[in-house]
């Protein structure tokens, strides 16, 4: 009985030793653990590498020639480009419209006018027919590809100017993406994939191929069979006839 009560004070004790120090303890290892967890966030945070740039080409850090030269800003006939006709080429409408003036002769190709100027055409047949360079100038559609320069055009009597010809191109809706990299993930995949069709092709071209052999060399033994019947009737009509010839 003795012993029962020891050890019934005993755990009294514990529990209350057990609640009068646990709650300080436990939240003194919450707040050691906050503060660390707190360290280790800002030591990862540092320690975090910067997010590496897109790869650019080297031509493309290389400036234009235009630009090292300066020609940029320089007018048609300071480009060497002579012509008394004033031409304006336009892409697109409102403020996202790009000019680029130029000057030509009567008569000049409205091509070799756009490439010299630096105006990007997309053409398509050549020969004016398929009408991927349609281009709109004072309300009528030109064609660059074969049309030039008109000659009909008269000057103004008053200053001696011809008037300026606006022709507007179409945009291009082409984005070039450029890529430094060999090859990416996806590329590896469908390479796979392609290599998974041809095989697939190979297979079922095979049992194609296979089957008209087939359906050949059974055409070529009836055609065989044929022959040899025709040979043997025409042997055997050879033999009645020298058969009765000797009677």
């Amino acid at each position: 009985m003795e012993l029962l009560l020891r050890q019934l004070i005993i755990v009294i004790g514990l529990a209350c030793y057990c609640n009068a120090f646990a709650p300080s303890s436990i939240q003194s290892s919450a707040a050691r653990s906050s503060s660390s967890s707190q360290l280790y966030m800002s030591t990862e945070e540092k320690q975090k590498p910067a997010k590496k740039e897109r790869y650019v080409p080297k031509w493309k850090k290389k400036a234009t020639l235009a630009e090292a030269t300066g020609s940029g800003e320089l007018s048609p006939e300071q480009k060497g480009l002579v012509g008394r006709i004033p031409i304006t080429f336009q892409q697109g409408t409102g403020e996202d419209a790009t000019l680029i003036k130029t000057s030509a002769m009567p008569g000049q190709p409205l091509k070799l006018v756009a490439s010299q100027a630096g105006q990007y055409i997309k053409y398509g047949c050549g020969k004016g027919e398929c009408g991927t360079c349609d281009s709109l100038c004072n309300g009528k559609y030109l064609k660059p590809c074969v049309d030039v320069v008109p000659t009909d055009l008269s000057p103004d009597p008053e200053t001696g100017e011809y008037p300026t010809l606006v022709i507007q191109v179409k945009g291009t809706k082409a984005k070039v993406v450029s890529s430094g990299k060999f090859f990416s993930v996806k590329s590896f995949f469908m390479g796979f994939w392609n290599n998974l069709l041809g095989m697939g092709g190979f297979v079922r071209d095979r049992r194609k191929a296979k089957k008209n052999y087939q359906e050949r060399i059974s055409q070529e033994d009836e055609i065989k069979r044929l022959t040899e019947e025709k040979r043997r009737k025409r042997a055997e009509a050879a033999a009645a006839a020298s058969a009765a010839s000797k009677e």
